[in-house]
């Protein structure tokens, strides 16, 4: 458990799920986890549900805080920095989970004296798996890297990359789970299709991608490895693939990314 005061500017539905990482995994203590977000029923809701404090202005709660997590939405980040960028320590790490704002923005903001880090958190916060991307100015040191690693392992793994990926991490990472659950729904309804109840349909679909996603972590190999063993000559599961590979199944799914990520580089050049 860090001892560290975190605060969080903004309580929408992302700053939710950390706090709630947080508190049930016990990376912070409640009563040091405090939430400023315009809303006085938003806030009121935060401290009841999860036993966290909140303010009723943003200035009153960064100047102690270790760590200030600015999560609003990207077109309204300058807004809310003017009143709390003159109070805060050049030693409180500051953490943005604002999509498609920059860290040269950041600086901007806040100065470039500050500790900024960039996050993309993990959209699976829930299951505790799935990666929160981080991107880190020249500012912070190895000591803030242990504690955004140690703040970012309650929600699931955490991975550094070059802020220059931070957009394709978005549109492949973040947005992954929804090309999953496509993929999960359409295997469902082929197994009611079938004859299986839904529910026993969802239970086999979802052991086995389990079990799929286990056994290529455990070997390391690439997927076609896997599908090259199960395909016996003139069986089952060779004329399946024959039908995936005909509809370019392959090919639709990077396309998907490739879309995503160009939304997201759009996105990033209409909000700046």
């Amino acid at each position: 458990m860090l001892d560290k005061k975190i605060t969080f500017i903004g309580g929408g539905n992302m700053a939710e799920g950390i706090i709630g990482g947080l508190v049930s995994n016990e990376v912070f203590k409640p009563k040091n986890i405090t939430v400023f977000d315009i809303l006085d029923e938003r806030r009121k809701y935060l401290e009841a549900t999860y036993g966290i404090s909140s303010a009723n202005t943003a200035v009153s709660v960064v100047k102690d805080a270790d760590v200030v997590v600015i999560a609003v939405l990207p077109q309204d980040i300058v807004q809310a920095s003017q009143h709390i960028k003159n109070e805060l320590s050049e030693e409180t790490i500051i953490i943005s989970i604002c999509a498609a704002v920059r860290i040269e923005k950041l600086e901007n903001i806040f100065g470039s004296q500050h500790k900024i880090v960039r996050v993309m958190p993990n959209t699976m916060i829930e299951a505790k798996h799935g990666y929160s991307a981080v991107s880190l100015n020249e500012k912070t040191k190895d000591g803030d890297k242990e504690i955004i690693v140690t703040l970012l392992s309650g929600l699931g793994k955490v991975m550094f990359i070059d802020e220059k990926l931070i957009n394709a991490f978005t549109a492949y990472s973040c947005a992954g789970p929804a090309y999953i659950m496509y993929f999960i729904a359409a295997l469902i309804d082929s197994g009611v299709e079938s004859g299986f109840s839904r529910k026993d349909s969802t239970s086999i679909a979802l052991e086995n991608l389990i079990a799929s996603a286990v056994t290529l972590q455990k070997i390391g190999k690439h997927p076609y490895e896997i599908t090259d063993r199960m395909n016996s000559p003139a069986g089952i599961g060779i004329n399946a693939s024959h039908v995936l590979n005909e509809s370019g199944f392959h090919g639709i799914v990077m396309s998907a990314v490739k879309k995503a990520l160009e939304r997201t580089n759009e996105l990033e050049n209409k909000v700046f």
